[in-house]
């Protein structure tokens, strides 16, 4: 009988015979660990959705997950990053996973390159900004997603509302964010975006005058990192302070600036535990070639745009998946 001559009920039990035996076929994961190996600290909102997207992967697949988290964003200096590492690596040896997660560039620099590259182990990196190459990713045994930014797209948003064409960047002082910057310039402002890089919430609220005065659009970074960050208090002087139009590539910005095209760090955590998985099935890492991330949400913020006399169109609204009325 071919699928042709089925009726609807035979159909169904064919396609559930058929789902039944792949199930079956796939080898059983129950019992495999995986250790993820985070840059930065619980609370931070980025990695706190990797995090999110991750956990809910492996829900049910009776994986046993453990997580260190480097906390390097917290405690910027190098000599911390390598303790964190060796801590990373004493895990390795402790619970002896099948698979490790690494995510942003702390990990890939600290841990993974010293540690398990080149070594027999299988590594999922997710949260590496734009390019792996400087960490010699991917091997044969190392795969992963890196993140990109919708810059672009979110400049043209800005520009609707804008002055000029002048752009400035202000953000935490960390190695993922000079990165960013680097490659920022390089990439879509010809090395003309102007850049600061801060440590204290003081530091950031002499920059954050400072663009005001010298850039028609800002584009405010990540603020992790930066040491007496307190977000009501953030909320509130920038509220006070902004004078243009400003963005971000994070939706979870949304509440301190105007506009957000936000990447999804589920998207990073859910690639990087499904990839893990079909490595615990089988896959050989060095065939799993490296991803991107592809969605994306438009976030508002109305109380911004209030307080800068700007009024979103209905079209806009109506994208948007995030809005932030204050």
């Amino acid at each position: 009988m071919t699928i042709r001559s089925m009726n609807r009920r035979q159909a169904l039990a064919a396609l559930g015979q058929l789902t039944a035996t792949i199930a079956a076929a796939a080898p059983d994961v129950a019992g495999k660990r995986i250790l993820w190996v985070d840059s930065y600290h619980e609370g931070n909102p980025w990695n706190d959705g990797i995090g999110r997207g991750i956990t809910a992967t492996l829900k049910g697949q009776g994986v046993e997950l453990r997580i260190l988290r480097m906390d390097t964003a917290r405690h910027p200096d190098e000599a911390f990053a390598r303790q964190a590492a060796q801590r990373a690596k004493t895990a390795v040896d402790d619970f002896k996973p099948d698979v490790v997660i690494a995510t942003d560039d702390a990990a890939a620099k600290y841990f993974v390159v010293p540690y398990l590259k080149g070594g027999p182990l299988p590594v999922v990196f997710a949260g590496i900004n734009w390019d792996a190459s400087a960490y010699g990713f991917p091997t044969s045994t190392i795969t992963g997603m890196l993140e990109v930014d919708l810059v672009r797209p979110l400049v043209r948003a800005l520009r609707e509302y804008t002055r000029g064409d002048r752009v400035a960047y202000l953000s935490a002082d960390t190695q993922t964010q000079a990165k960013v910057v680097a490659t920022y310039n390089q990439h879509f402002f010809g090395g003309q975006m102007q850049v600061r890089l801060v440590r204290t919430v003081e530091e950031f609220q002499r920059a954050y005058l400072e663009t005001q005065t010298m850039a028609d659009m800002l584009i405010t970074g990540n603020y992790a990192g930066i040491a007496g960050w307190d977000d009501a208090a953030a909320r509130s002087f920038i509220m006070d302070r902004t004078r243009i139009p400003t963005g971000y590539v994070d939706g979870y910005m949304t509440p301190l600036v105007l506009i957000t095209m936000g990447k999804l760090p589920e998207e990073q955590g859910e690639y990087a535990a499904d990839t893990a998985l079909k490595i615990l099935r089988g896959a050989r890492p060095g065939n799993l070639p490296l991803a991107e991330n592809k969605k994306a949400v438009l976030g508002l913020n109305l109380a911004l745009a209030d307080k800068l006399g700007i009024v979103f169109s209905p079209a806009l609204l109506k994208n948007a998946g995030i809005v932030h009325r204050g």
